[in-house]
């Protein structure tokens, strides 16, 4: 009997770390709400985004986006992720500027490799999202309406704490008090809307 119950109980914990390694993996692969940890999160890659992506040593210095005058070229993203490894803003925070392209395509249709199929490169200015001038906008505002971003289950998680608030009950003297609501951090990004798929996006060769 005390085997059995032995066995019973290995089963159920090697079916959880499935359950739990699906859902980690699941956060990675790509950067929309609902893999973030479903419909309930509010809260977009906008926020905190230079935090997790930038900038490094070997950036250039930042440039005035709005007078990119060289060739532009026209993307249509079918889904995401788009293959952007890491934007950079311009001058005084306006704009955006590619700086890191995924340098491969794992598969046909791949997502991550749409960029890398596509041409972009390095450096180029992204000028409009689905026909809208996004060359002198906010660069933080940009980010929450691409909503691209591949993030690693630790940020993912820590993103949605953000958002949400931890609800934890906590006793103070008898008094119980809750975390939640009005523990989550908010922003005015959370009022962009994030652009539908698939999305066009113009970029412009300085």
């Amino acid at each position: 009997m005390a085997r059995s119950r032995t066995s019973a109980l290995s089963v159920a914990v090697a079916l959880g770390c499935t359950a739990v390694a699906y859902n980690l993996s699941a956060a990675f692969v790509g950067s929309s709400p609902q893999l973030r940890g479903g419909p309930a999160v509010a809260r977009g890659v906008g926020t905190d985004y230079l935090v997790r992506n930038g900038p490094k040593d070997a950036d250039p210095p930042a440039v005035d986006t709005s007078k990119a005058a060289g060739a532009t070229v026209d993307i249509e993203f079918k889904k995401r992720p788009f293959g952007i490894a890491r934007y950079v803003p311009g001058a005084n925070g306006k704009g955006a500027i590619v700086r890191d392209v995924t340098q491969k395509s794992r598969y046909p249709g791949d997502p991550q490799g749409q960029a890398f199929v596509a041409g972009v490169q390095p450096d180029w200015v992204l000028k409009s999202v689905n026909g809208q001038d996004v060359s002198g906008m906010d660069f933080f505002v940009i980010m929450q309406m691409l909503d691209d971003e591949v993030m690693d289950p630790v940020t993912a998680m820590s993103l949605n704490l953000k958002a949400s608030g931890v609800k934890t009950d906590l006793r103070n003297d008898g008094a119980e008090r809750t975390q939640g609501e009005k523990f989550a951090i908010t922003s005015d990004l959370d009022k962009v809307a994030v652009v539908d798929m698939p999305a066009k996006l113009v970029y412009q060769q300085m």
